[in-house]
């Protein structure tokens, strides 16, 4: 079940007249905790608390750490310029993050566990993600947005000298030209970067007019890079397409490992270096599909489906060892995180993955995999946003961190409760919720806000 704050914060407005219950300033006031992330020997972990800042309308993400044990919880890197994307090197001794620098927008950084000692590692003019370490510390691999060059329609005549001129005509001739959220898109594709973790000149490995997506995985020489991309001719025209690809980093050189009429995507390459878990389905051309584990050798041969018998959609697949894997996906309203054998056998292992927007009601949250098999995830309840929960492959979970309870815990909140019924077409039951006011009364009318969201495909 996800947090309606939305449909909260309209619900409280309607009973202003008490001083206990949610306001809309309040929204400033919430803490959301994303991107935990275990350490490799599973002692501590790294997340993302997101502030909301009323002086400038925004969030500001920081890092904090905790032990597993919800001992010790401090900030690491703090400030009003944000911080993101934490990921520990393979021993441990550093993290990488990303962080904005003056005007050159957001770059990678690496910060010594020891010390504290940061440095600035990259001096990009696109923001990185998907960042990667190599198996041996040295090197970070990135993805980056390459803005293409095109050339203009026609040369628009030239404004004279202390002329306010309208901004001139926009000419747009690719597909996708606009997102849902964020505008316009630039022109451009995505690549693959490597730079040494020491820092210096990222290096792009991957090349043409395609976008390669992340998360990447490594080999355990360090000498080859998994991922997805749509390498059509006419990829533009086919934008669900993908296939798992490899590239040498030292020469560029790719492989395709899968070929089908359906996306590959999100290779998690197992510790050991042998088979490859990754999403993907058949494309039927239909308005939804449900996206399956997979799972192969790493030269692509011996394909099989894990949960082929499974009705849901897996939204995330990663290694906990060289024979099992955790996998995310949401049930009847509820995100799960459950462990998937080589088998296909699938068991719930959490059911409270909270979701990590304010604005909407749609499932979201995220887990990650350390050592001795500790994953952490984003905890959450109906009238909470995340927190961060911990568990060791078992359904025994705990929460570890509580960050709202300074203003919620004074708060009294709208009731939230499952309704069920009957649709008039077909023979299905159709799931929701219910906010009641807070200071509910059954004895009274209350005014009625319906919120419904686009798909119809969510949990």
């Amino acid at each position: 079940m996800k947090l309606l704050c939305s449909a909260i914060l309209m619900i409280a407005a309607l009973s202003a007249h008490a001083d206990d219950i949610l306001k809309n300033t309040d929204i400033f006031e919430l803490e959301v905790a994303t991107d935990p992330q275990v350490s490799p020997d599973g002692e501590q972990i790294v997340y993302v608390r997101r502030s909301n800042d009323i002086m400038v309308d925004r969030g500001i993400p920081n890092i904090w750490i905790i032990d597993v044990d919800g001992e010790n919880h401090r900030p690491l890197l703090s400030g009003a310029t944000g911080f993101s994307s934490p990921r520990w090197s393979p021993s441990g001794d550093r993290i990488a993050y990303v962080s904005g620098v003056d005007r050159r927008g957001a770059q990678i950084h690496v910060r010594w566990m020891d010390t504290g000692q940061t440095a600035l590692i990259t001096n990009v003019r696109q923001g990185p993600s998907s960042m990667t370490w190599s198996p041996d510390g040295k090197y970070l691999a990135f993805e980056m947005y390459v803005p293409a060059e095109q050339k203009s329609l026609a040369a628009p005549p030239a404004a004279p000298k202390g002329a306010d001129w309208a901004p001139p005509v926009t000419v747009i001739e690719t597909m996708p030209y606009r997102f849902d959220g964020a505008g316009y898109v630039e022109a451009g594709h995505s690549h693959i970067f490597v730079v040494s973790a020491e820092g210096g000149t990222p290096r792009q490995v991957t090349s043409g007019d395609y976008d390669h997506q992340g998360p990447f995985s490594w080999s355990p020489d360090g000498e080859r890079i998994f991922f997805a991309a749509d390498r059509q001719e006419d990829e533009e025209h086919d934008p669900v397409e993908a296939e798992i690809w490899t590239v040498d980093v030292a020469t560029g050189d790719m492989q395709q490992l899968t070929d089908r009429n359906g996306p590959d995507v999100a290779p998690a390459l197992s510790p050991n270096g042998e088979q490859i878990a990754y999403l993907g389905f058949d494309d039927q051309r239909l308005g939804y599909h449900t996206v399956d584990v997979y799972l192969m050798d790493v030269d692509g041969s011996n394909v099989r489906n894990l949960t082929a018998d499974f009705d849901r959609q897996i939204d995330d697949v990663q290694w906990a060892g060289s024979n099992r894997l955790l996998v995310q996906y949401d049930d009847h309203g509820k995100t799960h995180i459950a462990t998937l054998s080589m088998g296909g056998d699938l068991e719930s292992v959490a059911d409270d993955v909270g979701g990590v927007s304010l604005g909407r009601p749609y499932t979201s949250g995220g887990f990650s995999v350390g050592g001795n098999g500790v994953f952490a995830y984003t905890a959450g309840q109906p009238t909470r946003p995340a927190d961060i929960g911990v568990g060791r492959g078992s359904r025994e979970t705990r929460r570890i961190t509580n960050l709202n309870e300074d203003l919620l815990g004074h708060r009294t909140m709208g009731e939230v409760e499952e309704i069920n019924w009957q649709s008039s077409v077909g023979d299905y039951e159709i799931q929701g919720w219910l906010v009641k006011p807070p200071n509910f009364d059954p004895e009274k009318k209350y005014p009625f806000i319906l919120e419904i969201h686009g798909g119809p495909f969510a949990a």
